[in-house]
């Protein structure tokens, strides 16, 4: 691990933001599934599960999309010193966007990690049941593919403030994540149908919930669901293109990337 990986992972690890949008307020959200949305949820294994798997690839979804607020912004910050690195030292894009990539996904596996024993802790709290997933490696792969796409969405929407040269759209477009997740969020009242496949945060859900419990979860209505089912082959490679398509995206915005100065962005 180099000098810069382990500064970047130390950093956004210690960032009072990133802690409150992705722990902190998601706690909240942990609390109310267990013990206010669960009230009718009876203390049986498969009941729980079924409903453990739903509450964690949501709220997964939210606390990740919440940290890439804080990524999103520190690389807007540092914006104009990528660019003299990439341009002037040994360091090119690509190498800079792997080993930023890996320090922030040192980050957001550990926001996972967080959220993934506050589910058990509280719901055990609650119903009196520890209850694991069906498939740990399997949800492995899809929290780690869930951290990839967040990181890789968090690096475009910032260099696209920086390309287009509009600080001012900066706080919106920083969290465009977190209103998207609460836009997909609102698949546990609402069937979106095939749509679910275009959307890469109903495709987080529904892989997490997958392999949590066992079963194919709904295309939506996860409260009185139907019988349409998700096809999880669709649903893993729509994430996984998605995350191919913007780490080619990425790397050319990268190379393209003036920067923009840190005054210019207090000033707007």
């Amino acid at each position: 691990m180099t000098k810069y990986l382990q500064m970047n992972a130390k950093s956004l690890l210690t960032n009072p933001y990133l802690l409150f949008w992705s722990i902190l307020f998601i706690e909240f959200w942990v609390f109310m599934w267990a013990f206010v949305f669960g009230n009718q949820v009876p203390s049986v294994e498969e009941a729980v599960r079924t409903y453990s798997a739903t509450a964690y690839g949501n709220l997964l979804m939210l606390s990740l999309s919440g940290a890439a607020i804080t990524i999103a912004s520190s690389l807007l910050y540092s914006s104009k010193s990528i660019r003299y690195i990439t341009k002037y030292t040994k360091l090119s894009p690509s190498r800079f966007l792997f080993e930023n990539l890996l320090s922030s996904l040192v980050a957001l596996l550990a926001i996972s990690g967080v959220m993934f024993i506050s589910v058990l802790v509280v719901f055990y709290a609650k119903f009196g049941l520890v209850i694991l997933p069906v498939n740990s490696v399997g949800l492995l792969f899809g929290v780690f593919l869930s951290t990839l796409f967040i990181y890789v969405l968090s690096l475009f929407l910032n260099l696209l403030i920086v390309i287009l040269r509009a600080p001012k759209s900066a706080s919106f477009i920083s969290f465009m994540p977190l209103i998207l997740a609460f836009t997909a969020y609102s698949a546990l009242w609402i069937d979106f149908s095939s749509i679910i496949y275009l959307s890469p945060f109903n495709c987080i859900t529904s892989i997490c919930y997958y392999f949590f419990s066992g079963e194919s979860p709904p295309t939506g209505n996860f409260f009185m669901p139907g019988e349409t089912l998700v096809n999880m082959g669709y649903t893993m490679t729509s994430l996984a293109l998605w995350v191919i398509l913007l780490i080619v995206v990425d790397t050319l915005l990268l190379k393209k990337m003036r920067g923009i100065s840190i005054e210019e962005i207090r000033t707007t």
